[in-house]
């Protein structure tokens, strides 16, 4: 290998572990309280629920499940919910904290934070070709994720045998049948649909759903197909009540929710529902992002990488370089007196730090 590729590869994984890892770990979010965050789940500490920063600093060696967004939740990592605390004496490694702090109430621990997803209750599958969707309602369910086959309700012995169509936009397959990605904006599942049956009834029936819904996908596998009353509001007939189904929300659902409410009266069941149980359908939480990873020495990286590309002969470099973080620190070193006397650095001075190298 020489420098050139050396170089590219050392870019290429600063570059990969900057998409895993693209802010800052300095900030625990357990003062913020319940926030809707990232969330990690350590199976290590009992399945806790912590924080970004918290799964890179303290529990680096632990067995973690990334769960993606969460609602109203605060970090769990040093408080009296990490039962392991104690035994390790292993206080939160970003925040210091001497003492256990308290642990939050609010906090909602379903069968996420044992990396088991889904009504099917199973491990995440990087190498499924499931499509998988994440409840935006997520009051009953926990805001889990669900395989599309799941959505459909089939059974577990059918899910191999059936016929997936690639989506051109999202680059991911679905099965036969189920709504196309790019169709729908979020999902609702089954089981909220059913725990807040009344409310959807309603807001089904209304003649604003038409703008709200994409459509309804029963477990049956079939997209339940809407029927108009003389009126120009859906008719959800009593097999459709009974039988269990998940809803589709268009792109613009958030603002005609708004519309929808503001046409209510504020004693009216689905204003409360609208206003109190589920106010993020109109406007959610923003999700709470740690500051940036700053990019350190891409400009050294673009120079160097130019003066080979340009013929220098560097044929010594590699053998004097154990690593390229090594290599970096010598360049920092040696250019450390620039900096000092506010000198700007020029090619010809990267390439006699080549030449002293080699030497």
């Amino acid at each position: 290998m020489n420098v050139q590729e050396y170089i590219d590869n050392q870019a290429a994984l600063e570059e990969e572990a900057r998409a895993a890892m693209p802010w800052e770990p300095k900030k625990c979010t357990y003062e913020m309280g319940s926030i809707r965050q990232q969330i990690f789940a350590c199976r290590t500490h009992e399945n806790i629920g912590i924080c970004y920063s918290c799964s890179v600093m303290c529990h680096t060696k632990c067995d973690i499940v990334e769960l993606f967004t969460k609602r109203n939740f605060t970090c769990d990592c040093g408080t009296e919910r990490d039962k392991m605390i104690k035994e390790h004496n292993c206080k939160c490694d970003v925040r210091k904290n001497v003492e256990n702090d308290i642990a939050s109430l609010s906090n909602k621990y379903g069968q996420n934070f044992k990396g088991l997803f889904c009504s099917c209750s199973t491990e995440y599958d990087p190498d499924s070709k499931a499509v998988m969707l994440q409840c935006v309602l997520g009051i009953e369910c926990d805001e889990d994720w669900y395989h599309d086959s799941c959505i459909m309700g089939i059974d577990d012995s059918k899910k191999d045998a059936q016929v997936r169509i690639d989506d051109p936009v999202s680059g991911e397959s679905t099965i036969e049948g189920f709504p196309h990605l790019d169709s729908f904006d979020a999902f609702i599942c089954w089981k909220c649909i059913s725990k807040y049956d009344y409310y959807f009834k309603r807001i089904l029936s209304h003649h604003a759903s038409d703008k709200i819904i994409q459509c309804k996908l029963g477990r049956d596998s079939e997209i339940i197909p809407d029927k108009i009353n003389e009126n120009g509001k859906r008719v959800i007939e009593e097999g459709q009540n009974n039988g269990e189904y998940s809803v589709f929300l268009k792109s613009d659902y958030s603002k005609e929710f708004k519309t929808l409410k503001a046409k209510l009266e504020k004693d009216d069941k689905l204003f409360i529902f609208l206003d109190k149980i589920a106010p993020f359908l109109i406007e959610d939480d923003p999700i709470y992002e740690p500051a940036a990873e700053p990019e350190d020495d891409t400009d050294i990286i673009q120079l160097v990488s130019k003066i080979l590309q340009n013929g220098a002969s560097v044929g010594g470099v590699v053998d004097t370089m154990v690593t390229f973080n090594s290599m970096k620190t010598k360049l920092n070193e040696y250019l450390k007196s620039f900096a000092e006397n506010n000198r700007v650095v020029k090619e010809e001075d990267v390439k006699n730090f080549f030449r002293s190298v080699e030497e």
